[in-house]
């Protein structure tokens, strides 16, 4: 309780404020007796301290100390009785007390310290007792609304009643999903403090806060912030005041308000990834191949809004970040926490292309997002593919200014069976992967059959170098520059099918000089550069020296 509430008590009713007025709405929840000079080694934050001063009474510098500690530690405040053993509070203590803002009370003698102590701490439990009872109710108010069947606008209107102001519920991301309808809040302030907790890169604790810059009509606006308590963040309950102290039982209310809604989100949570859960099992199988229907398709999928179009396209996204490390070897916590940034990914694209304004269905698998499009809009056009490019661009920029995160899109060839989705994600998956081995980012990759050199690039980097050093082992003894000059005269005379004249005019040199180096090659080294397989394994080498330099 506040410490002017408890000058109401008899025992302090005609207690004279001799100093630090502007201190009384500190909060007040334990009393005691000082009795020795070296009470300031054992103070507690909101503890009024009652005194006759005879410890101090010759020593006034010990009582300036006195002051200055407990403003230190937080005290309610002082309360001293004085014409016993000190006549009167010196002014440099009360100058000092006005300067902290420390209330100090001088207490009559018509009760004894022992009765003001009692009467105090009565008070104090008779208050608690209050806030209990209090949080009670109201936590079997909000409970019953649950029970009820009602839901979060209800708690608002009746959380709104309660403490006769306006409420509103803000989520994670500062979007505002409750507002009481009753009792409006000034939109200004509104959009203030919006903009006021975006700024902000922590949960605020629960506490009174200014709204900063309020329109000068408004007066000093301030809001009451109760963050919504769940395994994770969920947002904020906030109630508007003009008042700049913290009214306790207000607080309560809005404390079991977020308790009930934050039980309701777990389990509405709870229910959604069971949910979840099936509709993974089922794309899941559905991309491996393991449903073999297309009438099972169809029956498993319409609840989770599968569609056979005319044209579709399956589009695998991920996360730049998440690339390059082995899934496998997570402990815990942190694939825990990638499986929560995956789902978050999930609805974030999931509003993202709901924008596209054709039909899709969006699923997570293992780190990735799936999407089944619609595409006979986009891909009715000429330019289908560019525009299609283009709208993914678009969410990739948006979810990197939003959310700052990097994603990058693999596109399968278009189908019009649904039994044809294990290929079109193979395809996408293909495309995506490819575009990775290239070391690529925030890329659009559309697949296609693969070149030579694309197979190659699919190989582990290592087993490459590998086959390069088996392969030009026997010219280890050979000058650097020969070997230079042998592998160009090697590509052109393969590119021109082994034909002589042809790699000579290439070359700029004489068919004699062709004849020689090839010679040279198979004395030294004993490849035979004609011998098919010696061929092919050279024009590999070859091709992978290019690929990996």
């Amino acid at each position: 309780m506040l410490l002017k509430d408890l000058l109401d008590i008899p025992t302090l009713r005609d207690a004279r404020i001799a100093a630090g007025a502007e201190g009384l709405n500190r909060s007040v929840s334990s009393v005691n007796m000082m009795d020795a000079p070296d009470i300031i080694h054992y103070l507690k934050r909101n503890e009024l301290l009652l005194t006759t001063a005879y410890a101090v009474k010759d020593q006034l510098d010990t009582l300036e100390t006195l002051v200055s500690h407990m403003a230190d530690a937080g005290c309610a405040g002082l309360a001293i009785k004085t014409k016993r053993f000190l006549e009167e509070i010196p002014d440099s203590v009360i100058e000092q007390a006005n300067r902290l803002a420390l209330p100090i009370l001088e207490l009559p003698l018509d009760y004894s310290l022992g009765e003001v102590l009692n009467s105090a701490l009565s008070r104090i439990l008779q208050s608690k007792s209050d806030e209990l009872s209090y949080a009670m109710d109201t936590h079997h108010a909000f409970f019953n609304l649950i029970l009820q069947g009602e839901g979060l606008s209800e708690i608002v209107e009746k959380l709104a009643e309660l403490i006769g102001a306006p409420v509103m519920i803000l989520s994670a991301k500062h979007e505002l999903v409750g507002l009481s309808s009753i009792i409006k809040p000034r939109m200004g302030a509104m959009n203030k403090l919006i903009a006021q907790l975006s700024a902000q890169k922590q949960t605020l604790p629960a506490g009174l806060y200014q709204i900063e810059h309020a329109a000068p009509s408004d007066g000093a606006m301030y809001a009451m912030i109760q963050a919504i308590p769940t395994f994770q963040w969920q947002g904020y309950i906030i109630a508007f005041t003009n008042e700049g102290v913290m009214n306790k039982l207000h607080a309560l209310a809005m404390e079991q308000a977020a308790n009930v809604l934050g039980y309701e989100l777990l389990k509405s949570q709870a229910v959604k990834d069971r949910a979840r859960r099936f509709k993974i099992d089922f794309f899941s199988e559905l991309v491996q191949g393991e449903i073999k229907t297309e009438e099972e398709i169809v029956h498993r999928g319409k609840q989770y809004g599968l569609f056979p179009s005319e044209i579709m396209l399956c589009v695998v996204c991920g996360r730049d970040s998440d690339e390059g490390g082995d899934t496998h070897k997570l402990n815990q916590a942190v694939a825990e926490q990638r499986a929560r940034e995956i789902d978050q990914l999930y609805h974030r694209l999931n509003k993202q292309f709901s924008a596209l304004d054709t039909p899709y269905v969006l699923f997570t698998l293992k780190d990735k997002c799936i999407a089944i499009l619609s595409s006979k809009e986009l891909l009715g056009s000429a330019d289908g593919k560019r525009l299609l490019a283009r709208h993914l661009i678009a969410i990739a920029d948006n979810m990197a200014s939003e959310d700052d995160i990097q994603l990058s899109f693999g596109i399968g060839s278009p189908f019009n069976k649904l039994l044809d989705i294990p290929a079109a994600y193979k395809q996408a998956l293909e495309a995506y992967q490819l575009a990775r081995a290239n070391q690529k980012q925030r890329f659009v990759q559309f697949y296609h059959t693969k070149e030579f050199a694309d197979l190659l690039r699919l190989i582990p980097y290592e087993d490459l170098q590998e086959y390069l050093r088996d392969t030009f082992e026997p010219w280890g003894g050979i000058d650097e520059n020969e070997q230079k000059e042998w592998h160009k005269t090697l590509r052109v005379f393969y590119d021109n099918h082994c034909h002589i004249g042809e790699t000579a005019k290439q070359l700029y040199i004489h068919r004699n000089t062709v004849l020689y180096r090839l010679n040279r090659i198979e004395q030294l080294t004993g490849t035979q550069v004609r011998n098919p397989a010696d061929s092919l394994r050279i024009r590999m080498a070859l091709l992978i020296k290019e690929l990996i330099s």
